[in-house]
């Protein structure tokens, strides 16, 4: 069997197993509810992974559409979609046009805005993206913008040795893990570079490993608002940690996972 599919169906299976917290789009569907009422909306969600966040708008009565690049998780998204009649998906790369048009709430969440994965200017590409968010809004519309945002990357990123984060058996029975070797953060780039592996036991015995090196750009506060406003957004309110506290400006010395409702003049 290919390797690829076998590392790509063992990775979503296992990320569908682990990662099934609420509590985001929980906050989200409040914060929904707070500002129009029983009002449902027309929303678009990038990167939309296996419908973790999509499928539960839905079924609050909004008319969801999700799209996502991998091929796999759209497949687990299809297979949750299951009985709605007011949910789709596509597959599309967040950091290209041409995401729609007429949205009332474009979301991107699941720190999507920090996870891409590009060989261009970093932040540059997720300056795009949040220009492609705005641009599939209708005016009034509002971008759901939540991330990781870190006031000293360096007291977070900066760590070597070898750890295992990730792993289980997968529906094929494929077992295995990620382990990580560390990352290193560069204050001057903003890019956090690491470098890992992933050790799968196939399940007629075989062993496979894939390396990987991989880097992220951890962006300032101050650059995500100056992205929000270039793209013609306004910031009407922004949260942090999933709560209804609001996000301070500057944010200190704290690491936060921001929340943040801009609308499109």
């Amino acid at each position: 069997m290919d390797r690829d599919f076998i590392f790509g169906y063992w990775h979503t299976d296992i990320n569908e197993q682990v990662e099934q917290e609420t509590y985001d789009v929980d906050f989200l569907l409040k914060h929904l509810r707070s500002c129009t009422g029983e009002s449902t909306h027309n929303i678009l969600q990038a990167g939309c992974g296996f419908g973790r966040i999509a499928v539960p708008l839905a079924e609050a009565g909004h008319k969801v559409v999700g799209f996502d690049v991998d091929e796999f998780a759209l497949l687990r998204f299809y297979r949750r979609m299951f009985g709605l009649s007011n949910i789709e998906c596509f597959k599309a790369d967040a950091l290209k046009p041409g995401w729609g048009t007429g949205y009332d709430v474009v979301v991107v969440g699941g720190n999507l805005l920090n996870n891409i994965e590009t060989e261009d200017d970093y932040a540059e590409a997720q300056k795009a993206m949040i220009a492609n968010a705005a641009d599939a809004l209708r005016v009034g519309g509002h971008l759901w913008l939540d991330f990781d945002l870190h006031f000293a990357p360096h007291k977070v990123f900066n760590r070597l040795g070898e750890t295992s984060y990730f792993g289980g058996r997968d529906s094929l029975g494929t077992h295995g893990r990620t382990v990580s070797y560390g990352s290193v953060y560069n204050p001057i780039t903003q890019i956090c570079a690491g470098a890992n592996h992933v050790e799968l036991t196939t399940n007629n015995g075989e062993i496979l490993i894939k390396a990987k090196t991989w880097h992220k750009h951890i962006p300032t506060q101050g650059q995500v608002y100056d992205w929000i406003k270039a793209a013609g957004l306004t910031v009407e309110r922004a949260y942090k940690n999933f709560m209804d506290e609001p996000l301070p400006d500057p944010i200190g010395e704290d690491n936060f996972r921001a929340s943040i409702w801009a609308r499109k003049e």
